[in-house]
């Protein structure tokens, strides 16, 4: 099977005579070969190239993106020239086109041998994982030599091979590059969420935010330094922020926590540790940045980090709040009471994954260190957890909370009852304050309550009518009893409920079968 007539699709991106494309980016791509090589064809998901049948409006807003797109690229394509995969390990574009479906389609090299996307960075020594960083290091140099910014930096975008014990970091997908000299507008402003530097995260936020001054090639500078931090910590740094970056906390001024996995040092003769380095690569203002020469000569021993970069014990290793989504629901121990139990400092970390994100760092008097979770904190003993503060329920809606530290444990800090437009509800308090209002159906579904176990004075209903009672809802319309009765011959029912009217229990005869089955009462 062919793609655009001349690409021999490899087939396991076939299903008979119909092409696989598989997801990647703002794309999708396949594997094909072409003259014997292989190759990596990827095609555009959002631009597409304008047909004569398309209505005015629609037309001319697709030839101006199409227009755009193809400018772009073939500048880009002009910088590059030169550079390649095998001695830049810069994978560039072998060719460009617009496909017979009016996307635009990119084609590169295969590069043979390189480690899946679930390769273990993190386990490198630290002598590869210098090496490792000093060559996707070099490959940025020549990319910025050349005048282009990859604008999209991340561990998908660069991979990796070991030729002969060696690391080799090869930079590829150039759809959100542009030259140095031509910034794009700020609503076509590239990157990936977690790796965007300050300026990025400012510049995209709005029209008039920030300059377009602001993004240079410091930019890609950033993004490699939290790549550095993915490969070797296997997390993102942490940041003092319930929702954000490493970029939105730096341009807020909030804090960044590096591994201490990077309190290394590179070599004897600069001093330098990979934690100075990469706090110099996360500088808010770009122009403070090293260069990815300066990164290079930095990781080869030969350039000092800036003093002010220098990355040592903190004044105050001991946060003094929980994260505010945490605080309902424990409480922290005081700071003599957490170095009574050993412990050097304590630290808030977002890893970047919504609540589950966020999470503390502990280190030991002897150095060992560990990240855990609220849950893990409390179970140390360096936390106390609370347990939620829960109301009884709806009488009629026959259902038993369950324990308050469970309903803790689950990110919920309060349940009361309430009543909505006459409907019975509950108001629900998390853990980080925001309340909301569910039926009883919905706290079982969470597992915050469970049906309650219930038990009705009754014999069988008549075979004619079903096999079983539905106690439960019975119960929920207060019946005590339930027993069948026989009224000239037919077949009817006797009902006592737990109300009492006039000291006796109210009762209701002859309640035919129809009436049972609209209650719900018969299954």
């Amino acid at each position: 099977m062919k793609y655009n007539g001349t690409f021999e699709v490899d087939p396991a991106f076939l299903s008979g005579s119909t092409i696989l494309w598989k997801p990647t980016g703002n794309g999708e791509y396949v594997i094909a070969t072409k003259g014997g090589k292989k190759y990596f064809v990827k095609r555009n998901m959002h631009a597409r190239y304008p047909t004569k049948g398309d209505p005015k409006v629609v037309y001319d807003k697709n030839k101006a993106e199409a227009d755009a797109l193809q400018k772009k690229q073939e500048r880009l394509s002009e910088l590059m020239k030169g550079l390649s995969w095998s001695t830049d390990h810069i994978v560039v574009e072998e060719e460009h086109f617009w496909d017979s479906e009016h996307k635009f389609t990119t084609v590169t090299t295969c590069i043979p041998d390189v480690f899946p996307d679930t390769y273990a960075y993190k386990s490198l020594s630290l002598e590869s994982f210098i090496q490792l960083a000093k060559s996707a290091s070099a490959a940025l140099e020549k990319l910025h030599a050349h005048g282009v910014i990859h604008g999209d930096l991340k561990e998908k975008n660069i991979l990796v091979s070991n030729k002969g014990g060696k690391y080799i970091a090869y930079l590829i997908d150039f759809d959100s590059s542009y030259p140095a000299d031509d910034i794009p507008e700020w609503i076509s402003i590239g990157g990936s969420n977690g790796y965007q530097s300050p300026e990025v995260f400012l510049y995209g936020s709005d029209e008039g935010a920030a300059p377009k001054e602001t993004i240079t090639p410091a930019t890609d500078i950033f993004s490699l330094g939290v790549v550095f931090h993915k490969w070797w910590a296997g997390s993102f740094p942490g940041v003092d922020m319930e929702h954000g970056s490493v970029g939105a906390a730096v341009n807020f001024d909030k804090a960044v926590t590096i591994h201490n996995k990077f309190n290394v040092r590179i070599g004897d003769s600069c001093g330098a540790t990979l934690q100075s380095l990469i706090n110099w690569m996360f500088a808010k203002d770009p122009s403070d940045r090293p260069t990815a020469k300066q990164v290079s000569d930095v990781l080869s021993d030969k350039l000092e980090v800036p003093e002010a970069f220098h990355k040592g014990d903190d004044d105050k290793p001991f946060d003094i709040e929980l994260w505010d989504a945490h605080k309902l629901v424990a409480k922290l121990l005081s700071v003599s009471d957490l170095k009574g139990k050993g412990l050097k400092s304590l630290k808030r970390i977002n890893e970047g994954s919504g609540s589950a994100g966020l999470k503390y760092r502990v280190v030991m008097k002897d150095g060992s260190e560990k990240t855990v979770t609220i849950s893990e904190l409390c179970e140390a003993g360096y936390a106390t957890g609370k347990g939620a503060e829960v109301e009884t329920p709806w009488a009629e809606h026959m259902i038993e909370f369950e324990s308050p530290d469970v309903i803790a444990q689950k990110g919920y800090a309060k349940i009361c009852k309430a009543q909505i437009s006459f409907r019975k509800r509950y108001l629900i308090t998390t853990a980080s304050g925001r309340q909301i209002d569910k039926g009883y159906e919905w706290l079982i579904a969470e597992g915050l309550a469970h049906p309650k176990t219930v038990s009705v004075e009754a014999d069988t209903p008549w075979p004619e009518h079903g096999t079983a009672y539905c106690s439960e809802n019975m119960a929920r319309l207060g019946v005590k009893s339930i027993s069948r009765m026989e009224v000239g011959g037919e077949h009817r029912y006797k009902i006592v409920y737990e109300e009492i009217v006039d000291g006796k229990n109210k009762v209701n005869e002859r309640v035919p079968a129809n009436n049972l089955k609209l209650m719900g009462f018969i299954k």
